[in-house]
């Protein structure tokens, strides 16, 4: 992976607001740093500038890894994930309370490949929203 500068670092983080640009989950409920990933990964193409890097939490960029799509579970098209810097999350994902449902196709592959709805996930969600720290 291109380590990514410090400068860039914080660009990303205080574009996303601090929150997973996939799942949503806050920097300040993790117990994790969140990290810049690479939308599209190096190994195929992808550059470490500002238009390529998402900030992702750990477990939405441990499970999208050096993936850009897979197939989509309806159709099985080969679809690409979503894209933070291209597409809106809105137009792809909606929340019901704590479930992020998919909209398109990219939702849906992106929800089944980072798995943004098991058990674990869904329950921590659950206990921010009553927080009121999610979304």
């Amino acid at each position: 992976m291109s380590a990514v500068p410090a400068s860039l670092r914080r660009l990303v983080t205080e574009r996303a607001g601090g929150r997973c640009e996939y799942c949503l989950m806050p920097q300040a409920a993790s117990a994790f740093e969140h990290e810049p990933d690479h939308v599209i990964p190096v190994q195929h193409g992808g550059k470490t500038e500002a238009n390529n890097l998402a900030l992702a939490c750990l477990r939405c960029n441990r499970r999208k890894g050096p993936n850009i799509g897979s197939l989509d579970p309806e159709t099985g098209a080969l679809v690409s994930f979503f894209n933070p810097r291209k597409q809106k999350w809105q137009e792809h994902f909606h929340l019901e309370g704590a479930m992020i449902q998919p909209l398109t196709p990219e939702g849906r592959v992106t929800t089944k490949i980072l798995q943004l709805n098991d058990v674990q996930r869904v329950v921590e969600r659950e206990r921010l929203i009553v927080l009121e720290l999610y979304p």
